[in-house]
């Protein structure tokens, strides 16, 4: 009796528990800039990194893959103006991981809700200005990362409100970086 007690007085327990607050997304904040001009006939993507669909794995499970978020920036921020040479991102990584972590067991686990998963996803792209004949004029490189981790009794709507919360600071983040490093590195092809 007094197991079959214990149990549902567990299970009122969960049910009032709060439940949990959550980021909003916030949005792309990279968008409210203005297209990097490159004086380039054309701008081509690389796919180096090939996304896996077997564990650890997990970024074809986004909403939005992070290869096809770093595709959409390129046709969003650099924009060619030129009548020669092209540009080349090669995306060299757009991995997302998927950690178990371990739970509190015994008796206390019964009544903790630990993190259950830990997501942490890479960004790294680097971008090439070449001439009509094909040489290297000049690059710029930038990488981010990000890191989160979802209790073991979200949904699967709540755990894609992580995802997408973490994908949107991830890409803003590469995205300062790309700003920066092509001002720099690739000034002399910006009109």
């Amino acid at each position: 009796m007094r197991l079959i007690s214990l149990v549902i007085l567990t299970f009122i327990l969960v049910a009032c528990a709060p439940s949990p607050n959550l980021p909003e997304p916030l949005g792309l904040a990279y968008l409210t800039n203005k297209p990097i001009r490159l004086n380039v006939a054309r701008v081509e993507v690389v796919k180096k990194y090939q996304s896996s669909s077997t564990p650890p794995h997990v970024e074809n499970d986004f909403p939005v893959p992070p290869i096809a978020m770093i595709q959409q920036w390129v046709q969003d921020r650099l924009l060619p103006v030129g009548k020669t040479g092209y540009a080349v991102v090669t995306i060299e990584d757009a991995s997302v991981v998927e950690l178990s972590l371990k739970g509190t067991t015994g008796f206390k686990g019964m009544f903790t809700t630990d993190q259950s998963e830990q997501y942490d996803a890479k960004m790294s792209v680097k971008i090439e200005v070449f001439d009509d004949a094909g040489n290297v004029q000049g690059f710029a490189y930038a990488r981010a990362q990000a890191s989160r981790t979802v209790a073991e009794n979200f949904t699967l709507g709540q755990r894609r409100k992580v995802w997408i919360v973490m994908m949107e600071k991830l890409m803003n983040n590469l995205d300062e970086e790309l700003d920066r490093n092509v001002r720099s590195y690739l000034s002399q092809f910006i009109s």
